[in-house]
C-alpha cells in the first residue's frame, strides 16, 4: 500500500536507491499517547531495523533553523528507546543541510540529501540541486506563484469544472496557457491532485508554505515599487491614522504590521505595507501624506498583483498580511502571524484540505 502523502512516496524512493535498504511508511498519521506525527518510517537492512517518527515540514529557510531544530531536540525526548525523529521536507540548501548535520538533526530531502545517524545506521548524501531542464521546467515561477495564491484564496473555484483556467486566468492577470502549464507543475510537485476531472490541494499548509517562501524571496521584490518614510518624522502612531482614512481615496489596500494590529488588536505596529491597485497613484499618496523615498523607510508600496474584485474593505487579504509578517524573523510578528493564522485561515486550510479530510475519521 502507497503512502498517502506525496512527500513520503518520494522519501521511500531516495531511501531504496540506497544499496540494501527496504523502507515502509506505516500508521499514516501516527498516533502516540503523548503526541501527534505525519508517520511512521520503517528502515531494514542486512542487520538492523530502525524505528523513525516522521514529521513532514518544507518551505524551511535559514530564519527556521534554530524552531526546527529545537522542535526535534524536544521530539526525541518525548520518545521511547527504540524510536527517533525523522525530518521530511523538500528543497534544502547546501548551508542548512551542514546546519542540520552539525546539530545532528536527522533529515531525508526528497530532492536528495540523507543524514540519518542511529547506533545501527550512518548515512550522509549531500546533493547538490541538478539544473537539468526536468528540474528547470519546475521551477516555482512568478506566474506559478500568482496561480498558487489564487487557490489558496479562493479554494471554491476547485469544485466548478466549467471555465475553471479562465476565471484562474482572470483573477491572477495571466494567460489561460500560463494556468494550465502552472497547474501541471503544481501537480507534478505533490501541491495538488486531479480527482474526476476537478483539481484538488492535497495539503493547504504546504501549499501556503511553499507560496509565502516564494512570495518574499521572489514576487514581493517584483511588485515592490519603493520604501518611504515621513517628510515630517511623524511618529508612525501618527502616520498609521493618515493610511486608514485615505485608503478609500486612494484605492490602496493596508497590509503588513499595520493590518494586522487592527484584524487582531495584538501588535503594536511600526510599519505598513500599502497595496496599490492600477489606478492608485503613488505620488499623490506620498504628496498627500508627506512621504519621502527612504531605503530605511517602514512604509512599503507595493502593486497589486490579482483582478481582486472582492470586497475587503481597505485590508489585504490575511494570506498577504501574513507572509508579510513572516518576511523578517522577527519573533514578535511570528506570534502575530501564528494569531492570524488562527483567526482568518486555519478554518480555510481545514475545509480545503484533501490530506486532513482523508484523515479526519482517526
Amino acid at each position: 500500500m502507497y503512502p498517502k502523502h506525496p512527500l513520503f512516496n518520494k522519501c521511500l524512493t531516495c531511501l531504496e536507491s540506497l544499496p540494501n535498504f527496504q523502507a515502509t511508511i506505516q500508521d499514516e498519521p501516527y498516533i502516540s499517547g503523548k503526541f501527534l506525527a505525519d508517520g511512521k518510517l520503517i528502515i531494514q537492512t542486512d542487520h538492523a531495523t530502525i524505528n523513525y517518527v516522521c514529521e513532514i515540514k518544507t518551505g524551511l529557510n535559514h530564519d527556521l533553523v534554530e524552531s526546527v531544530i529545537e522542535y526535534f531536540v524536544n521530539l526525541g525526548q518525548r520518545l521511547p528507546e527504540n524510536q527517533r525523529p525523522l525530518l521530511i521536507t523538500q528543497g534544502l540548501s547546501s548551508l542548512i543541510v551542514e546546519q542540520f548535520i552539525a546539530s545532528n538533526l536527522e533529515f531525508i530531502d526528497v530532492d536528495g540529501s540523507i543524514y540519518l545517524n542511529s547506533p545501527e545506521l550512518y548515512v550522509v548524501v549531500r546533493r547538490p540541486v541538478t539544473k537539468n531542464k526536468d528540474y528547470t521546467s519546475l521551477d516555482i515561477t512568478v506566474a506559478t506563484l500568482q496561480v498558487m495564491y489564487i487557490l489558496l484564496k479562493y479554494p471554491q473555484l476547485m469544485l466548478v469544472r466549467d471555465n475553471f483556467e479562465n476565471t484562474i486566468a482572470n483573477l491572477a492577470n495571466i494567460t489561460t496557457k500560463t494556468v494550465k502549464n502552472s497547474l501541471k507543475k503544481l501537480e507534478k510537485l505533490g501541491y495538488i491532485r486531479q480527482q474526476k476531472k476537478r483539481y484538488e490541494i492535497i495539503d493547504y499548509l504546504r501549499l501556503m508554505e511553499r507560496w509565502e517562501l516564494g512570495y518574499n524571496e521572489t514576487l514581493r521584490a517584483k511588485l515592490l515599487l519603493g520604501n518611504f518614510s515621513s517628510v515630517d518624522k511623524k511618529n508612525f502612531s501618527d502616520l498609521a491614522i493618515e493610511l486608514q482614512k485615505n485608503a478609500q481615496e486612494f484605492n490602496y489596500l493596508i497590509g503588513g504590521e499595520l493590518a494586522a494590529s487592527i484584524m487582531i488588536n495584538y501588535l503594536r505596529p511600526l510599519g505598513a505595507t500599502l497595496h496599490l491597485k492600477d489606478d492608485s497613484n503613488l505620488i499623490k499618496i506620498a504628496i498627500k501624506m508627506k512621504l519621502k523615498p527612504d531605503q530605511e523607510g517602514t512604509i512599503f508600496f507595493i502593486k497589486c498583483f490579482d483582478n481582486d474584485r472582492e470586497k475587503l474593505d481597505k485590508f489585504a487579504h490575511p494570506l498577504l498580511i501574513h507572509a508579510e509578517l513572516l518576511s523578517t524573523g522577527n519573533s514578535r510578528l511570528k506570534e502575530t502571524a501564528q494569531l492570524l493564522y488562527n483567526q482568518y485561515i486555519k478554518e480555510v486550510a481545514e475545509k480545503n484540505d484533501w490530506f486532513s479530510r482523508k484523515t479526519s475519521f482517526i
